[in-house]
């Protein structure tokens, strides 16, 4: 098994359904400096492609 590895396929798998639609799951398995760094990083992303996401539609509301 590669707990870590489905763990990201079913994390990316929320982030591709867009903000709010479900909880983000929590890892809860064996852990080192790497899955650390992979998930703070995925973890900013996720913020940054949100934001950037509400600011397009605060644009397109705007100029509708």
């Amino acid at each position: 098994q590669r707990p870590f590895l489905s763990h990201l396929i079913a994390l990316l798998s929320v982030y591709e359904l867009g903000p709010f639609s479900t909880s983000i799951p929590k890892y809860e398995g064996p852990s080192d400096w790497q899955t650390q760094s992979i998930l703070r990083s995925l973890d900013a992303m996720a913020r940054r492609m949100y934001s950037a996401e509400e600011a397009c539609h605060t644009i397109q509301a705007r100029d509708s």
